[in-house]
């Protein structure tokens, strides 16, 4: 039992052992083989794809979705969309081409363009639940300030607004505002200096009866509404985000009915929120694109959902992408899924399926350059790329599998995973200078398969 805790004891021992023999400063293989979605760029950077053809894809799409279209519409484009699908088996490396995207969006350089990306890992049994998803990427917070950015600037241009909220409501011995302010009819420092909905609330119902407050609530409300229909193009819907903007006291259920997908008022409303949602983005943050990354889409062909929830499900995502263009999307699915959308949808099938990229299973070369990439993350000099203490026998013993395991072949999350354990393991057991060779991959790998 004592020599069972002193090796648990000696945890620790990996990490400098990785350093003393491989000079790695950790272990850079994903546990599970399955990427990381909150990697640093840093790590991301270094993790491009290994077949050229699927880079070369990538940077084309990129290139449509932030050039195409020459209509403007307040500085955005308001028929751009183009679908990018990323095709591949389980364990195939989809989520980790869609980090990759999402890195290449995120660091162009370029003063005339800066897209908001979203990615998404589920899209969720019906259409709203994924547009809860990318509203979820936003956070309440940012999305009231967002509501309260659009309200103050209506606010401005909307004098006979000011007055009727400040001047009706004003009482001189119990006003909180600057008296001189409302008596001068100077509204413009008032909204300025009131931060958020609970601070104008708060001033505008002080010293105010149950009766007067209420009027005061529902006149506020009005004109938030109103203010939000433009944006919206729903007063359903904008009634919503005044919910959502109002509750100011513990969690928003308002915030987590919409962001999950169970609002029934909103049911058929999609476009407008995601309208709503990439102009109020890309206008609050000077953004020029919005871009959705949805990955596992397979899921809503599962077997799980009934043929009309999936038939209910495509013919919404057809008819928002009909009806709203201002944004593009990289769908992450199996063949088989696409296949299945083909089937029950060929009119979605045609407009999602503006580039494949398929994902193939790695050959010894194409591992060689994946395990490359992943060592050089943990190395001192990002430009080693060599694949010690990792052997040319070593690579290629990972790809000899038996009949029963033969879909594993190439996959690159079970040589990841695979590598992981390699790793750990020649750290303990090999000395500076051996490699992690055909046996060693052997031995290990059978152990994981059996």
């Amino acid at each position: 039992m004592d020599n069972i805790l002193d090796k648990l004891n000696n945890v620790d021992l990996i990490k400098s052992n990785l350093q003393k023999k491989f000079e790695l400063n950790f272990n850079p293989f994903p546990k599970s083989g399955i990427a990381i979605i909150n990697d640093s760029d840093n790590i991301v950077s270094k993790l491009a794809p290994v077949d050229e053809e699927v880079t070369r894809k990538i940077v084309t799409y990129i290139h449509d979705a932030l050039y195409s279209g020459s209509i403007e519409n307040q500085g955005l484009r308001t028929d751009k969309y183009v679908s990018l699908i990323v095709r591949g088996e389980y364990g195939s490396g989809k989520t980790q081409t869609l980090m990759f995207i999402k890195y290449l969006f995120n660091n162009i350089k370029n003063n005339n363009i800066k897209p908001y990306v979203v990615y998404v890992d589920n899209p969720g049994q019906k259409l709203s639940e994924l547009i809860g998803g990318i509203v979820a990427q936003i956070g309440v917070e940012n999305f009231k300030k967002y509501i309260w950015n659009i309200f103050i600037s209506y606010l401005d241009k909307q004098p006979d607004i000011k007055t009727d909220l400040f001047r009706k409501s004003y009482k001189k011995e119990v006003s909180l505002f600057p008296i001189s302010e409302i008596e001068n009819d100077n509204y413009a420092n008032l909204t300025n200096t009131v931060q958020n909905y609970k601070e104008l609330i708060d001033k505008l119902t002080f010293g105010k009866n149950n009766a007067e407050k209420k009027q005061l609530v529902e006149r506020l409300k009005s004109h938030i509404i109103n203010s939000l229909i433009p944006e919206t193009g729903s007063p359903v819907v904008a009634e919503y985000f005044y919910d959502i903007l109002s509750e100011t006291i513990g969690v928003s259920k308002s915030w987590d009915m919409l962001t999950t997908g169970n609002v029934k008022e909103l049911d058929k409303r999609e476009v407008n929120i995601l309208k709503a949602i990439v102009k109020i983005v890309c206008e609050q943050l000077e953004y020029t694109d919005f871009i959705i990354l949805i990955d596992e889409f397979e899921e809503i062909t599962a077997e799980r959902l009934k043929r009309t929830d999936i038939d209910n499900y495509l013919r919404n995502l057809r008819l928002l992408i009909d009806r709203e263009k201002n944004w593009c999307s990289v769908f992450a699915m199996t063949s088989k899924a696409l296949a299945m959308i083909e089937e029950y949808s060929a009119p979605l099938a045609g407009r999602i399926k503006g580039t494949i990229i398929d994902l193939k299973p790695l050959n010894s070369d194409a591992i060689k350059t994946m395990i490359a990439n992943y060592l050089s993350v943990a190395k001192n000099s990002p430009k080693d790329n060599s694949i010690y203490p990792f052997d040319e026998s070593g690579i290629k013993q990972m790809l000899e599998l038996n009949e029963n395991y033969k879909q594993l072949k190439g996959s690159p999350r079970f040589i990841l995973k695979l590598c992981y354990t390699l790793l750990q393991r020649a750290s303990e057991e090999l000395n500076e200078g051996e490699t992690i060779d055909s046996e060693f991959v052997k031995k290990y790998m059978d152990d994981m398969l059996n």
